[in-house]
């Protein structure tokens, strides 16, 4: 359970949600790139029970999910936490609670939700876009070549671009791979994928 942060001052907080079914490569680099550009002082991975964008549920359990960002992260060498906000909460998550749920936790940080430009176009969608935008600002970097366009957020919203070269990688490939029994070169942290065999996961 997230705790509030005390003496922490206009802290500067990367907020990267998602399923993490499975977590790769990718999910970390962009975590640390917009850590480093943006000059954050913590990174908070955010699973979520069920993702509201996403019409099926998570193949992996929450706590599997869990457990295999924990793994991922063992060698990380960023400032970073996992919190289980969305993951307590029954049905799907709203980001905007979720924002709420951590400037209550930690009042004096500066919030930076990190997503990729795909989800410039969908921002439009998500519950109550206008008042999540007042409380926190987005990172966005360019992801599967799309292009990082502004213009398809809505326009009150504040972004900030992270460099960050496309990688050809996605939860739902990699577990079509696991699903064929491919064990190969995934983009996967190797414990991460020693995980993953050993309690059977996506075959």
């Amino acid at each position: 359970m997230e705790k509030s942060a005390k003496g922490s001052k206009n802290r500067r907080i990367g907020v990267l949600g998602g399923s993490f079914d499975p977590v790769h490569n990718a999910h970390i680099a962009l975590a640390e790139a917009a850590r480093r550009q943006l000059g954050l002082d913590e990174i908070i991975f955010m699973p979520a029970r069920q993702a509201a964008l996403k019409p099926s549920a998570a193949c992996a359990s929450p706590e599997q999910r869990k457990k295999m960002l924990e793994i991922a992260l063992e060698s990380a060498d960023f400032p970073h936490s996992i919190s289980d906000i969305e993951m307590r909460r029954q049905g799907i998550s709203y980001s905007i609670d979720t924002v709420r749920e951590l400037l209550a936790l930690r009042p004096d940080s500066e919030i930076y939700w990190i997503i990729g430009s795909d989800h410039l176009p969908k921002l439009s969608k998500w519950k109550d876009i206008a008042e999540f935008c007042k409380l926190a600002k987005f990172a966005c970097a360019r992801r599967g070549g799309v292009s990082a366009d502004f213009s398809d957020a809505p326009g009150f919203a504040r972004i900030a671009p992270v460099d960050f070269r496309p990688v050809e990688l996605s939860s739902t490939r990699l577990r079509n791979a696991l699903k064929s029994g491919a064990a190969g070169d995934l983009g996967l942290d190797p414990k991460v994928l020693e995980y993953i065999l050993k309690n059977k996961l996506y075959a």
